[in-house]
């Protein structure tokens, strides 16, 4: 074989034969080993380059087998390492127990594989970080490539040692002026003491000391251009201790004067000999000396001028030194010296803004866990809130000190009772007089403000007046309040502090000036208060000093951070907490979702979801999630991730879940349908959820199962596939005839690959309660790929053990419907029964399709005591009865139409309304399942509105039968209400249609379609529409019913009460009459005023079968019972029926007594007297059978119409029969013994009362009112 190369057809060509072309093939390969294998690097270094690159070995190609490398980056002190991964590709495992790269920051260890890294940046906490690669015998992927830089670290937040003993000095990198006058302050700790030792030297060109502190061996000295102070007597050498002090320390060329400031006291000494001398320029300034102290120097500055006492008072730790200060860029620091501390008064973080070095780009991990702060935590030298000016009235105007924080917050904040070097504020009050120059409120304020200065001028104590208000006292024009605001520096004790200004006050007042005096006794100090420790969810704010800024790290991004001010109002002088500042802060729906960066937002989610998560929070989590899953490729590590979230979301409250269950079901059931795995099955846990995803094949599938156990000291529910276990905590079994039902496609059946199933652990994510029961049990979900299995030929079987072992309380088997409660999902039983199988420990299910299986059981114990059959008796019973009632309260209503003499009275008035509102209630009711079973919406929606509207006006109605009773009997004296009827209409049928309209408004999807009287057999149920929301049902139809029923009871006790009480003295009658008169009034109020409906109340527990029946039949037959007792049983309403009715013998003739009686007593009675009382009555009697005090009382017109009220009798009858507003007959006793008697037979006074045909509510029909438990018994 050859192979020809040439040109043109003249040009020249060449030949290679086969063995030349394998010779150069194998030299290039070997000049290029990399092809077949890269060459052995070496990957164990130390690295201490300000920057650079570190890339696994041979990338970007796979890294080999078996590799172990090790790198460590190491920064010079100030600096922290920062690390970038470019590109990251690794073996992915569970636990990265493969390959892996592992970075320690310092203070923690991060473990990586996969993709999770990628693009992912890491900070160390301290000036080196460790990574790690590692590598397994197989399968190799592309590696990595990581960038490293070095970012330098504030100054603020380190100390230097001084004493190193390697050599190493720690110098000013820039040049020093000539120095006349001097302030130098700085912190130090001691590590050992030393018979000379120096803290720092500032030699001059030649070598002299120009200056210098330290021990000489025989005391402290401070050396200024070779001259020796002596400090003893301002420091020794004891003050210098292990713990960070501070000190100041001062120098005058003019006078000599030596002062030092420690633990805020302000010593001073005269050291003549330097008088006339300075300090040198152009030398070199270092820490220690010749014998450097043993120790840690830090915030060392240094000034060109000689601070006075006012001035050390008010410095702050960040106050820059004007020569020298505490900044990188001023000082070169061997990285062996320099180490950060937590601990350190005036550290920083993330950003130094009054310094010039820079900070880093990106966040920083703190050294700790507490609240960063940028204060001076020193006990002396603090970081006060006030500029270092010295006051005086000239340049102090009253706005001097800003009201809001002008320093950042410590983190310990000075509390009360203790010393603060950085001052109290206090609120100061006070009156003023005017002596007759009568200035206005601004000269007076100009006047106090100038006074106050001058009061505080030269004290002892370094004072700040400011915030000055000036009112006119109310009703003394010559008066004037005065408040200020304080701030008082150094005082060892805040209650001395107060008597303090109060005296100095005091003993200044008559120095005020303009006429002006204060009075002494209204002088006022009060120290004011910190800022209570204040907690809100993630952030925990600690009790501050006012005007003091708090620090804290943002949630959940902690490189970021939250401040909160603790400020002063204008208004009355008192501390409050400002509005947390968040803006620095990331919030969760800012984090950017892409598939590159789906592990890292992962992780960053799991840490986030791990803490409480407000509602808000919960519902950007889920959605964060929810986008994860949508555009990322899932593989089983960032599934596990992702089942982590959710676990962590199904920690929080329900109130937190509410708005954000259903989403979240919905992301796991995506999240499950996108897992890629490899092998025949993969499993998923975590604390509260689990997954098990199985392959299917769907040419041999033969059935199979899941189950769900928890493994002996495990927290996490394992998923165990095929196998039978004992017990489990939740089992699914499919059938091998699952596929062979169903009509897919034959591309349909070609995709379906998985069989998926789920295990929740918690069920915070559903509805725990339903319809009156509970759920007690796991739920667990099944499904077939992302296809709807339905209608199986034999059902799957679903075992799922009861949350608590109980009895069986009738179980019933549903699952979750996302499509109900307008998506919000609920609990659905279609399809589903209970095996016999099932006990105390479990309840075993068969259901004909797949999805989220629970186990809902009866909370009240009352549906095991309904059966079928007493559901078809008590469904027949509610039925007739309310037909009955119906038919029952139309007569009742067209008695009263028909007879004009009947309606005169308002108890008839009354009654009539209430009986229109029973007959259209009942109608309605009727009608409601016929129109429900036409599937119209909004016919449906109208007929629930009139059902709820009729139950509500019937209650209102009750109500006002007992309002007017108790009108009519207790309050009798003079009672006269205009427009009484009209009044008692706006509110019987107003008041309803407000209560409905306010719903329908709200929202009209609270009325639809219910289904009632499943029984657990999946019997048939019927449809009605009624109210769809629990909480408009519970509101406006339970609770209105309670109020009016409690209304009903107390004023039935007091009519009972009165009644009782009036019948002391009985006329003639026995006593079996005069019980069984009581008793019939008694039971015809038990109806009217619809004490059968409390029958409701008692139907729970074993008891609830008896009081259902109960409750339906006295309530479905009321309108008959009202009939009975307040129309059919009254004698003037069979007087009218006989009249006008009857014929033949039974027809009562106009001439006769009875109806005389009737006619002449309704005549007699003019119907403006019974408008104008309202007790309905007019008890005149010429029998003389009533005292004037008992006419008085219930006939107060008597006198008006005495001519009326005659009563028209037959001597020889045994009985007078008198004329009442209501109609009734009134039988006094004819014998004269009784005469005086002023009692009315019980009888007489319910007719009083009355006169009506009082018409109860009809059946509270069951359905509606009662629990929800009923609700599944029987129908409406």
């Amino acid at each position: 074989m050859e192979f020809c190369a040439g040109g043109g057809g003249g040009g020249g060509g060449g030949r290679w034969r086969l063995h030349q072309l394998v010779v150069a093939m194998l030299l290039w390969i070997s000049l290029h080993r990399h092809v077949l294998g890269c060459s052995n690097t070496n990957c164990n270094l130390v690295l201490t380059e300000a920057q650079g690159d570190i890339t696994s070995p041979c990338y970007p190609q796979i890294y080999p087998n078996s590799q172990a490398c090790r790198w460590v980056l190491q920064a010079p002190a100030g600096f922290i390492v920062q690390l970038y991964f470019a590109d990251f590709e690794l073996e992915e495992a569970p636990g990265c127990i493969y390959d892996r790269v592992m970075v320690n920051t310092g203070s923690t260890e991060v473990k990586f594989c996969g993709l999770t890294a990628d693009g992912l940046t890491l900070n160390s906490t301290g000036n080196v970080m460790e990574l790690l690669f590692t590598s397994d015998f197989s399968v190799q992927k592309r590696g990595f490539s990581v960038s490293f830089q070095h970012v330098a670290v504030a100054l603020r937040n380190q100390k230097v040692k001084i004493g190193n003993g390697n050599g190493q000095t720690t110098k000013v990198a820039v040049a020093l002026p000539t120095l006349s006058h001097l302030t130098i302050c700085f912190e130090v700790e001691r590590t050992s003491q030393k018979q000379k030792e120096w803290l720092f030297t500032y030699y001059k060109s030649n070598g002299d000391t120009a200056l210098s502190l330290g021990f000489d061996g025989s005391g402290v000295k401070l050396v200024v251009n070779a001259v020796a102070c002596p400090l003893d007597s301002i420091v020794s050498q004891t003050d210098f201790t292990s713990a960070m002090r501070p000190f100041c320390f001062l120098w005058t060329s003019s006078s000599g004067l030596v002062a030092g400031y420690l633990n805020g006291i302000y010593r001073s000494t005269i050291c003549s000999a330097t008088i006339g001398h300075s300090v040198e320029a152009t030398g070199e300034f270092r820490l220690g000396g010749q014998d450097s102290f043993n120790g840690n120097i830090y915030n060392l500055r240094l000034w060109d001028y000689a601070m006075t006492e006012q001035q050390l008072a008010a410095l702050t730790c960040d106050t820059v030194g004007n020569v020298l200060d505490w900044d990188n860029s001023q000082w070169i620091i061997p990285s062996s010296v320099a180490q950060t501390d937590a601990t350190l008064s005036c550290i920083c973080y993330p950003h130094c803004i009054h310094l010039t070095t820079t900070a880093p780009a990106s966040g920083v991990s703190p050294p700790s866990n507490t609240p960063l702060t940028t204060t001076c935590l020193s006990p002396a030298l603090g970081c006060p809130v006030l500029p270092p000016i010295t006051p005086s009235p000239s340049t102090i105007p009253t706005t001097s000190m800003p009201l809001a924080p002008s320093m950042s917050a410590s983190s310990s904040s000075s509390t009360a009772g203790s010393a603060s070097p950085e001052g109290l504020f206090y609120r100061v009050s006070f009156v003023v007089e005017d002596g007759g120059s009568a200035p206005s409120p601004q000269d007076v304020e100009r006047t106090v403000d100038v006074w106050l200065n001058d009061t505080f001028q030269n004290w002892t104590h370094t004072v700040y007046a400011d915030s000055i208000r000036v009112s006119q006292t109310s009703g003394n024009p010559s008066s004037y309040t005065c408040q200020a605001l304080l701030v008082l520096y150094y005082v060892t004790n805040e209650s001395s502090g107060e008597a303090a200004v109060s005296t100095q006050l005091s003993d200044r007042r008559a120095l005020v000036g303009a006429g002006l005096q204060i009075q002494s006794a209204s002088i006022r100090v009060q120290l004011i208060e910190n800022c209570a420790e204040d907690g809100v969810l993630h952030y925990s704010w600690p009790e501050s000093r006012p005007t003091v800024t708090q620090t804290l790290p943002c949630f959940p991004n902690k490189e970021q951070s939250a401040s909160r001010s603790c400020l002063i109002s204008t208004q009355n002088y008192s501390s409050y907490w400002s509005a947390a500042d968040f803006s620095n802060c990331t919030d969760i729906d800012t984090i950017e979702v892409s598939a590159e960066n789906a592990a890292e937002v992962a992780e960053q989610l799991a840490v986030i979801s791990n803490n409480e998560l407000s509602s808000e929070e919960v519902s950007k989590v889920v959605t964060k999630v929810k986008q994860l899953v949508n555009v990322a490729k899932i593989n089983a590590t960032l599934a596990s991730t992702v089942v982590t979230i959710i676990s962590n979301v199904m920690t929080s409250s329900e109130t937190a879940l509410a708005a954000t269950s259903g989403e979240a079901l919905k992301t796991v059931d995506e999240l499950v349908q996108k897992i890629e795995f490899e092998g025949p099955s993969v499993s998923i846990t975590s604390r509260h959820l689990a997954l098990g995803i199985s392959a299917l094949n769907t040419t041999v599938f033969n059935g199979t199962s899941f189950s769900a156990f928890m493994a002996p000291n495990s927290t996490d529910p394992q998923i165990d596939f095929e196998s039978e276990r004992v017990n489990p905590l939740a089992e699914v079994i499919l059938p091998a005839s699952l596929l062979s039902g169903v009509s897919l496609s034959e591309a349909d059946r070609s995709s379906l690959s998985r069989i998926n199933f789920m295990f929740f652990g918690s069920t915070s994510l559903f509805t725990k309660e339903q319809d009156g029961r509970s759920l007690n049990g796991y739920v667990v979900a099944s499904s077939v790929g992302n296809f709807s299995i339905r209608d199986l030929r034999d059902p799957v079987q679903i075992e799922i053990a009861h949350l608590s072992p109980q009895p069986p309380l009738n179980p019933l088997c549903v699952f979750w419907d996302f499509s109900l409660n307008n998506g919000a999902g609920g609990w659905n039983r279609e399809g589903c029964e209970v095996s016999k199988e099932s006990s105390s420990n479990k309840t075993v299910c068969l259901c004909d399709h797949l999805t989220h299986f629970g186990i809902l059981m009866d909370i009240s114990g009352v549906s095991p005591h309904i059966d079928p059959q007493n559901n078809k008796i008590l469904t027949f019973i509610t039925y007739i009865g309310c037909g009955v009632s119906a038919i029952f309260s139309a007569a009742t209503l067209l008695t009263y139409i028909a007879f004009e003499k009947l309606r005169r009275d308002y108890p008839s008035k009354i009654l009539m309304n209430l009986s229109t509102s029973l007959l259209f209630l009942n109608m309605v009711f009727l009608l409601d399942g016929w129109l429900a079973s036409l599937d119209t919406e909004w016919l449906c929606l109208s007929v629930a509105v009139f059902l709820h509207y009729f139950l509500l006006t019937s209650f209102t109605w009750m109500g006002l039968e007992s309002v007017h009773m108790y009108i009519a009997l207790v309050k009798v004296f003079n009672t006269y209400i205009r427009r009484y009827i009209l009044k008692f209409c706006i509110v019987g049928w107003g008041l309803p249609a407000v209560l409905v309209g306010i719903v329908v408004a709200v929202d009209k999807t609270s009325y639809g379609l219910q289904e009632y009287g499943k029984g657990d057999s999946t019997e048939a149920s019927s449809e009605v529409c009624w109210i769809l929301n629990p909480v408009v049902f519970y509101t406006t139809c339970v609770g209105y019913f309670c109020l009016v029923f409690l209304l009903n009871v107390a004023m039935f006790i007091v009519v009972m009460l009165q009644i009782c009480g009036r019948n002391g003295k009985r006329s003639n009658r026995t006593l079996r009459e005069e019980v069984l008169r009581n008793l019939r009034s008694v039971v015809s109020l038990t109806f009217l005023l619809g004490m059968t409906w409390g029958f409701a109340l008692f139907a729970w527990g074993p008891v609830s079968l008896a009081f259902m029946y109960l409750f339906t039949i006295f309530n479905s037959l009321q309108g008959l019972f009202i009939f009975i007792f307040h129309c059919a049983l009254k004698e003037n309403v069979q007087k009218q029926w006989r009249r006008y009715l009857c014929c033949g013998r039974f027809r009562l003739s106009d001439n006769s007594d009875w109806s005389k009686t009737a006619t002449n007593n309704t005549k007699k009675v003019s119907s403006d007297n019974l408008g104008k009382s309202l007790s309905s009555s007019s008890f005149g009697s010429s029998t003389a059978n009533w005292t004037t005090k008992a006419k008085a009382t219930l006939n107060p017109f008597t006198k008006r119409h005495s001519s009326t009220d005659k009563c028209y009798s037959n001597h020889t009858g045994p009985k007078c029969v008198s004329s009442s507003s209501s109609s009734s007959e009134v039988e006094p006793n004819s014998s004269s013994s009784s005469s005086s008697s002023s009692i009315l037979p019980v009888s007489q006074m319910i007719d009083k009362v009355k006169g009506y045909c009082s018409t109860r509510t009809d059946n509270f029909y069951k359905n509606i009112i009662m629990s929800d438990s009923f609700t599944h018994s029987t129908r409406f």
